[in-house]
């Protein structure tokens, strides 16, 4: 009844009860006053009137606030009094008709059972009676004093049903359309980028906060005013004019078009702005929507985002090229066993030179063509051109054409091509064989006054057998693992992403007995607003087309995620791509799990995969049954839903591929099981818990099938808090998110987080802008709060300096600082600027300090 007041109030349900009474009555009465036969007992009959009356008046004075079991007594005793009355008139049968009406009130205003119970009620009175009067066929009677109001009811609840479900219906669809009409305002009010409504005859419907902000006109002044007087440039209001007619002669529907124009702010400074119109209809009239960017921010958005882009390239190439040369290092005792030719020869050269006491060496491959490649030297240059030396060509090129070790005392500088041999007296050159084929050339070489003999010329022979040998097998493994092992890499991501406030570790153990490529693959994506989306996915088969699935799959899957979509409808959308490659599809099992920090909510859904495992704080472990479909590529179209719980806070959530848990001739129970009781109790870092669960659940042999092993965890907020950030702009919704988290643990309310969060905001914006560039290799800048005694202090550090912006360059960051928080302290240093920011909330009093 709450979905449609007007049809089932209580207000209406009293007020017919009572028009039962007194219309009862006074059709009694009425009856009592027109002739009728001498069957009927008048005075009782006046009595019962009587009572309807009084019933009827008391109902319709406290029906609205009597409870559902009076009106259920009241109904009731009407029914009695009618059964009374078909007493008294003896067995006329006078009254029989009147049942209807309560029968049809209670089907009208109660569900069906309910209706039936008070039938049962006009059927047992009336039973009793028709047993007292004795009349001619009473089960006739009876039948239709029942069967009359009930096949009507019946009737009149069916079709009260159906105007229940469409009055709920068109009530859910305004409160969706209210819905959606907020959240566009909630988006246009909210967005970075000035919007404008304009109408047809130029006048300004709409003016968003970010409209004030870039122009300076604040709402109240632009509302109603011409929209060229506010931002368009006296000379080009003729131009202005004919665009705007141009736009709105343009159809429903049809594209929004894009435009570059000159733009006027408030106080008559131009700049460059990108504006997108768009067509759009407002109620009865059309309107323009005007999506508005100042180029010459973003211009130096983005020559700042491509220095920091480049420097982080910077990094990483060095940060890759240590590890390589680490690797070098490592591989002393063990360079024949390795399984990269190039590094296997990077590797090998010290130790060849350790062998026979060399001063340098070389080792050159040869190439289709006959000629040799220089493909590593002791002292060779990295950025030189690599040397390339044609049969009988020095040194190199005498032994591979001989095809045998040769011994060279002060040779010709001009045979010794190789630079990493210049200056050496004593060289010894041995071809590389495999079979009778000449596969390269190791030479080594010595200053003086040391000579090189026959004895070195002969254990280098030896040391050159077995590197051909590896050689041959590295060559051949690798031409059949390169695709293999380029697919591998797009497999997984290479490193995961900076997710402020949360931890999150990732395992891939390939299994133990299989060289091919495995369709295991997880990943995980930072979205818009801080959220976080973890993927764990199984693609049937091995090889080359599970790789490509794999690869297919996880580009999609972020697109998808990336766009916004629903959990559900992000997999409904990745079971499409599947289904559509008829040929080339493979089952794929999934679960896609959305955390989001802001209220430690986790909406899950399962394709057809082993359930995530939820880890609470205290240890306490449990699958997150439900949300469970079948895997991608079986159905054409099935049905994916969402399923949603609470992390709280130090939760961690877990991923797994079945190579984590199945045994071969074993209930898969049992591998979930051991799962279960590997985790339950433990309180760790997403990085020991993978740890602690590979060395619990896979065996020193390796697994029999690949396993991937994927843990966030929402760490548990305490009274102080530590954020280091990465330059990405993008990471700042994260950052908010947990700040809101953490700061609801205090007393304040929802408008003093909102202040500080704000506060906070616009040092963070200016951190990465001014630190970014400074901070090296370190996270350009990081944020400590405390919570103490009702005051928030938070501090940001970052590795630049600020300066204070002039009017004219519309920096407002401080000014809004200050005002929304009870004191701000700015200390630049030489390593960089702290930003002390302190207030009290929870309803005290600020206390200004330092403002």
């Amino acid at each position: 009844m709450s979905e449609t007041p007007e049809l089932f109030s209580r207000a209406l349900m009293a007020r017919a009860l009572a028009y039962l009474f007194t219309g009862g009555a006074a059709i009694g009465l009425l009856t009592l006053a027109l002739p009728h036969g001498d069957a009927f007992d008048e005075e009782p009959l006046y009595a019962l009137a009587a009572l309807a009356v009084a019933i009827g008046l008391v109902v319709l004075r406290v029906g609205e606030r009597m409870p559902s079991w009076a009106m259920h007594v009241a109904l009731a005793t009407g029914s009695l009094i009618l059964v009374a009355a078909n007493y008294f008139v003896d067995s006329t049968g006078v009254y029989l008709i009147v049942f209807t009406w309560t029968g049809l009130y209670a089907f009208y205003f109660y569900r069906p059972p309910v209706a039936l119970a008070h039938l049962a009620v006009i059927g047992v009175g009336y039973a009793v009676v028709l047993v007292l009067q004795e009349p001619p066929s009473p089960v006739v009677r009876w039948v239709l004093a029942i069967g009359t109001p009930g096949v009507a009811g019946m009737m009149i609840s069916t079709l009260l049903d159906r105007v229940r479900r469409e009055a709920s219906q068109t009530a859910r669809q305004e409160r969706d359309l209210r819905q959606s009409e907020a959240r566009t305002r909630a988006i246009v009010e909210s967005a970075p980028q000035p919007f404008l409504g304009v109408a047809e005859d130029g006048t300004v419907l709409i003016w968003n906060p970010a409209a004030e902000r870039v122009f300076g006109w604040p709402a109240q002044e632009a509302l109603g005013r011409p929209i060229r007087e506010l931002i368009v440039p006296a000379e080009d209001h003729d131009d202005h004019d004919r665009r705007r007619a141009t736009e709105f002669g343009r159809g429903d529907g049809e594209p929004a078009t894009r435009r570059e124009l000159d733009l006027v702010r408030r106080g008559g400074e131009r700049f460059p702005a990108e504006v997108v119109y768009a067509r759009v209809r407002a109620g009865e009239r059309p309107m323009l929507a005007c999506f508005i960017a100042d180029l010459s921010l973003e211009a130096e958005h983005a020559r700042r985002a491509q220095q920091l882009t480049d420097e982080q390239a910077a990094r990483e190439e060095a940060e890759q090229m240590a590890g390589i040369v680490h690797g070098l290092q490592m591989l002393l005792d063990v360079a024949l066993a390795h399984h990269r030719l190039d590094e296997m020869l990077e590797a090998l050269l010290p130790r060849v030179c350790e062998v026979v006491g060399a001063d340098g060496a070389a080792i050159l491959l040869a190439e289709e063509d006959g000629s040799l490649l220089l493909r590593a030297s002791m002292f060779r240059d990295a950025e030189a051109d690599p040397l390339r030396i044609r049969p009988g060509e020095g040194i190199a090129g005498r032994v591979a054409v001989e095809k045998r070790p040769m011994l060279f005392q002060d040779p010709d500088p001009s045979q010794v091509v190789d630079p990493a041999l210049h200056g050496l007296e004593s060289i010894l050159g041995v071809p590389l064989m495999a079979g009778d084929e000449v596969t390269g050339v190791l030479k080594v070489g010595v200053a003086g006054p040391r000579r090189l003999s026959e004895d070195d010329l002969l254990l280098l022979g030896l040391a050159a057998d077995r590197v051909a040998l590896a050689i041959d097998h590295l060559r051949v493994y690798e031409r059949e693992h390169r695709i293999a092992e380029t697919l591998q890499r797009s497999l997984l991501p290479d490193r995961l992403p900076n997710l402020p406030g949360l931890e999150v570790a990732a395992r891939y153990l390939p299994a133990a007995s299989e060289s091919e490529v495995g369709g295991d693959w997880y990943d995980v994506i930072a979205m818009p607003g801080g959220r976080v989306g973890l993927v764990m996915g199984d693609v049937a088969g091995k090889g080359l087309a599970a790789a490509s699935m794999v690869g297919r799959l996880r580009s999609a899957m972020r697109a998808y995620a990336l766009e916004g979509h629903p959990p559900a409808d992000v997999v409904a959308r990745l079971n499409d791509l599947v289904w559509s490659e008829a040929e080339e599809s493979h089952m794929t099992t999934l679960a896609y799990v959305v955390f989001d920090p802001a209220d430690g909510s986790v909406a899950w859904v399962n394709a057809g995969h082993l359930p995530p495992l939820a880890v609470t704080a205290d240890g306490i472990a449990r699958f997150l049954q439900g949300a469970s479909a079948v895997p991608l590529g079986v159905m054409a179209h099935p049905t994916y839903e969402a399923a949603e719980t609470a992390l709280p806070l130090g939760g961690t959530v877990l991923l797994y591929t079945d190579g984590l848990v199945e045994r071969p001739g074993e209930l898969l129970d049992i591998g979930l099981d051991r799962l279960a009781a590997a985790v339950r109790g433990r309180r760790e870092s997403p990085d020991a818990l993978c740890e602690h669960v590979l060395g619990q659940l896979v065996s020193d042999d390796g697994a029999s099938d690949d396993v991937a092993l994927l843990a966030l965890c929402s760490p548990p907020l305490t009274d102080t808090i530590r954020l280091e950030l990465g330059s990405d702009p993008g990471e700042l919704a994260a950052m908010r998110a947990l700040l809101r988290r953490w700061l609801r643990t205090a007393d304040g309310d929802e408008i003093e987080v909102a202040e500080v969060l704000t506060a906070i905001g616009e040092a963070a914006a200016n951190a990465i802008e001014h630190g970014g560039a400074a901070a090296g290799g370190r996270p350009p800048f990081s944020i400590d709060g405390r919570l103490s005694d009702g005051e928030v202090e938070v501090v940001v550090r970052d590795a630049g300096a600020w300066r204070d912006r002039r009017r004219s360059e519309g920096g407002r960051g401080l000014v809004l600082m200050r005002a929304l928080m009870d004191s701000v302290d700015v200390e630049p240093g030489a390593d960089g600027t702290t930003v002390t920011m302190r207030r009290r909330i929870g309803g005290a009093s600020p206390t200004p300090v330092g403002r």
